[in-house]
């Protein structure tokens, strides 16, 4: 659809696009027919697929991956390949809000814990007083469950933002694809703690220079296992992957999220 060729980072193709062009992208596939999905990936994703191989094979049906992450960047360089930008979802969202006001777009937010939905809705009225978010619900349901399926096609959204971390997001998506109403589905992990003003944006400065994980890890500090263990064997297995040719997968280096 997009002249963009991905690049393979551990057996996942991730699009090398900039803002403008992921931003092209996502308008292309909310006005293709049926229900596309779009994927933002980062080191810690990576190192899921070696746990479940059912989200690696998810991923790999995806309409679009996206690197929401500097890590896909370096990785991409050591893989002698080129990926321009990182495009963490909750820089896309502003631009994808601009764009929901031009175009029209209706939002449902999905996950998180119940009401946080709801609260990041009340916050992006406040920013953008004229953006259609027409539904919310939380994430604590059952992947089988038939009535959330019911709930968002009642609403019709165009685009559904679903926030319930990998691989989680990820294979509910991948199980009830065929059965949404829906334009596009854009997993986005925590960002709606964000967009409710309840978790501090990493300031432009940490994530100019590729520090954005470091600023998290301070924030949330239970996360230390993602960063201080997860980062340095997604580089082995980036290393592997451009020794040997080919996806590592020793599950010596398995690292639990």
């Amino acid at each position: 659809m997009m002249d963009v060729y991905p690049v393979n980072v551990l057996g996942v193709p991730v699009a090398a696009h900039t803002m403008t062009s992921l931003l092209a992208h996502l308008e292309a596939l909310i006005a293709a027919p049926g229900c596309a999905v779009a994927y933002a990936v980062n080191a810690s994703a990576l190192n899921l697929t070696y746990r479940h191989p059912d989200y690696l094979q998810a991923l790999c049906r995806a309409d679009l991956i996206y690197a929401d992450g500097a890590s896909l960047r370096l990785a991409a360089w050591v893989l002698s390949q080129r990926i321009p930008e990182k495009l963490t979802t909750t820089d896309v969202w502003p631009h994808a809000c601009a764009l929901a006001l031009r175009r029209g777009w209706r939002f449902f937010l999905l996950g998180g814990e119940i009401g946080l939905a709801e609260r990041a809705k009340v916050r992006a009225l406040q920013q953008y007083p004229n953006l259609q978010i027409i539904g919310t619900h939380h994430g604590y349901f059952a992947l089988g469950d038939a009535e959330i399926v019911a709930t968002i096609n009642a609403a019709h959204p165009d685009i559904l933002w679903v926030g319930m971390g990998d691989p989680r997001q990820v294979l509910w998506t991948e199980m009830v694809q065929e059965r949404l109403d829906v334009s596009l589905v854009v997993t986005c992990g925590g960002m709606f703690k964000i967009v409710a003003g309840e978790l501090q944006r990493v300031p432009l400065y940490w994530r100019q220079r590729g520090f954005e994980w470091l600023y998290r890890f301070i924030q949330e500090p239970a996360t230390w296992r993602r960063y201080l263990l997860g980062l340095p064997a997604f580089g082995v297995r980036v290393l592997a992957q451009r020794l040997c040719g080919h996806r590592a997968g020793h599950r010596n280096m398995i690292v639990h999220r």
